[in-house]
């Protein structure tokens, strides 16, 4: 009779630890211990984010003016963008000097007080470095066309297809050496008649390539990480990666099929100037350096790296190098931007979750970015319901989140923007790359007075969405409900062991409804439910996740979801199921959270009934046998 008892334990036992349905994507490992494993890296837009001197634009001054806003969310990492001197073609993406702040943004000064403010908060300073390009009006351009001492080769210069005949007859036009086109239209060759060569560029005429496989360019950039870490910079987003390198034999690129024009640039096959397998090497170097100067210092903080590229998952997994041979730790995973609007949106966001998670390489951290300063707010692309939906989701995964400024309160693309609001000045590579990047870039949206409380200079360098009158972080503060809120709680729960270091599953159980479920040993579970679809859906989640209690508690719920933190719902379909609303969310958990103490979240532990299980056929088993 004891071994018959023994036994049932055992069964009982093995059914408690028994693997629940659904997918594993990920398996939780070893906690990673270092700052940023878990970091919110809070994207700043420097000319639209705050202005601290009237003239319209925002400056360094204007970010330190705004420190608590971040402090208040739970944001511990600033990624800040390009504010090196520029004569703005693009951007600031157009670097004159490499060494020196654009006056329009402040001085050295104000960035020693923003490092040292940032520093007295926790909070860490990445900035933005184009080591692909320069300026036309670098003065290392000046001296390469002058072909002055080791400037000389600095960029790329071939002669013309017809050298010998523009050399011998000036009425003849030059010939570029092959078909290679800019991404903002037109050849990717500019000639230059004092140098009398054509000088490659993958953006605009304005912003020529560096020659990345001189050596001397590579030490000029190891210089420029150097110097700017010196002055309190933790690491650093490197801007547009894929373009790195080329083909050294200038080939021309084949058309893609179907294709035959040869001067769109989204008809070729641009194999020969985009990721070339130098750019992994490269990256991996400049990290070396990166890790090797913190250490020098005696700097505690590691140092971070960032990088862009819109590559293909299998490359961008390359991005992280290995143990040994470490790379960056943040290779912007950026699937998540641009997937498309339509009736597959849920198995789209699992397929790419999926994905990223099951290709990572061991001891690295995943990370996830749905919005930047180049494409489509989520609030515009998607609805402004879907706000509170894409937060929960985002900030529930594991690793590292990049958030875009204004999307903690779901700031929406300025559509109001008219022709003449949007000019050659203010645009991201003149006419032909893209007006509608400025409307993603418009002013943060602060409070209700004059233009958004931005700045106090009637006109913003770009207009204020019409909108902030009630769209705008002072307003939404005070509202319970409000996407600030939200934001902030989701936040606060990263802090949890359970999302730092907690086992992944998801659930794509229709084409509305999604699931994320969060678990780690002893530690309370967290389940995230959203409902991407037109109609009302009642979710019984015991039949989708096994080993659930009957009964659990909201933490949290979209304004539209009707449902309060701390109330109750049922995972059978007994009692009061999930009645999920259209495009609305909820967060739940197996521990109860007092819904005035949100700070709480996560403050307590619950044995497993697996671990319970265990431990009581072991005792069991040691006083019958």
């Amino acid at each position: 009779m004891k071994t018959f008892s023994v036994c049932c334990l055992l069964i009982i036992a093995y059914y408690s630890c028994a693997t629940v349905n659904g997918n594993v994507y990920f398996k939780a490992t070893k906690p990673n211990n270092e700052w940023w494993s878990n970091t919110i890296l809070y994207q700043v837009y420097p000319r639209s984010f705050k202005d601290s001197n009237k003239d319209g634009i925002g400056d360094l001054k204007g970010i330190t003016q705004k420190l608590e806003h971040f402090v208040d969310l739970g944001i511990e990492t600033l990624w800040v963008g390009p504010f090196f001197k520029s004569p703005m073609n693009d951007m600031g993406y157009d670097v004159e000097d490499f060494y020196m702040i654009d006056p329009m943004f402040g001085t050295m000064d104000d960035l020693k007080e923003l490092v040292f403010e940032m520093n007295k908060r926790n909070l860490k300073l990445i900035i933005d470095l184009i080591p692909n390009h320069s300026s036309y009006k670098c003065e290392w351009f000046d001296k390469s066309i002058k072909q002055e001492g080791k400037y000389k080769d600095y960029y790329i210069w071939r002669n013309a297809s017809n050298q010998d005949e523009v050399l011998s007859n000036s009425s003849i036009t030059p010939t570029p050496p092959n078909n290679w086109l800019s991404l903002f239209g037109g050849s990717a060759w500019t000639w230059n008649q004092q140098r009398q060569q054509f000088y490659f560029h993958q953006f605009s005429k304005e912003q020529p390539d560096f020659d990345m496989r001189n050596p001397n360019v590579n030490q000029q950039i190891l210089d420029v990480i150097e110097f700017w870490m010196d002055k309190g910079v933790t690491g650093f987003r490197f801007d547009a990666l894929k373009y790195l390198y080329e083909n050294v034999s200038l080939p021309d690129e084949p058309f893609l099929p179907g294709m035959s024009n040869s001067t769109e640039y989204m008809e070729l096959n641009h194999i020969y100037t985009t990721d070339q397998p130098e750019i992994i090497d490269t990256v991996l170097g400049w990290k070396a350096f990166m890790d090797n100067y913190t250490k020098s210092k005696n700097n505690s903080i590691s140092s971070l790296m960032a990088t862009e590229s819109y590559s293909d998952v299998n490359i961008l997994m390359q991005y992280y190098g290995n143990f040994t041979n470490p790379g960056a730790q943040i290779p912007f995973n950026l699937v998540l931007v641009r997937f498309p609007k339509d009736d597959h949106i849920v198995e789209s966001i699992d397929t790419i979750i999926k994905n990223w998670l099951a290709d990572l390489p061991e001891n690295a951290v995943a990370n996830w970015v749905m919005e930047n300063h180049d494409n489509l707010r989520a609030s515009s692309k998607f609805g402004a319901l879907t706000v509170p939906m894409f937060t929960a989701l985002k900030l529930a995964l594991p690793g590292i989140e990049v958030t875009y400024y204004g999307s903690e309160i779901g700031m929406e693309d300025n559509m109001y923007l008219r022709p003449e609001q949007v000019t050659d000045d203010n645009i991201a590579g003149g006419p032909k790359a893209g007006r509608a990047r400025d409307y993603q870039r418009c002013p943060m949206q602060w409070d209700d007075s004059i233009n958004a409380g931005f700045t106090e200079e009637k006109k913003s360098w770009l207009p204020v969405n019409p909108n902030y009158y009630k769209l705008n972080v002072e307003t939404q503060k005070k509202l319970p409900t409000s996407n600030y809120n939200f934001y902030k709680k989701m936040s606060q729960l990263r802090k949890t062991d359970t999302l730092k270091n907690g086992d992944l599953q998801t659930y794509n159980i229709t084409k509305s409804i999604y699931i994320l479920k969060r678990s780690l040993l002893e530690h309370e579970l967290y389940i995230v439910v959203t409902n991407f679809g037109s109609e009302t859906e009642t979710v019984i989640l015991s039949n989708v996740i096994r080993n659930l209690k009957d009964e659990l508690f909201v933490y949290l719920g979209s304004e539209n979801s009707a449902y309060s933190p701390g109330s109750k719902v049922s995972t059978i379909s007994t009692g009061y199921p999930i009645q999920l609303r259209p495009q609305s969310v909820v967060v739940l958990t197996d521990k109860y959270i007092d819904p005035e103490s949100p700070n709480n979240a996560g403050s307590g532990t619950e044995f497993s009934t697996r671990l319970i299980s265990a431990m009581c056929v072991f005792i069991l088993s040691r006083w019958i046998l």
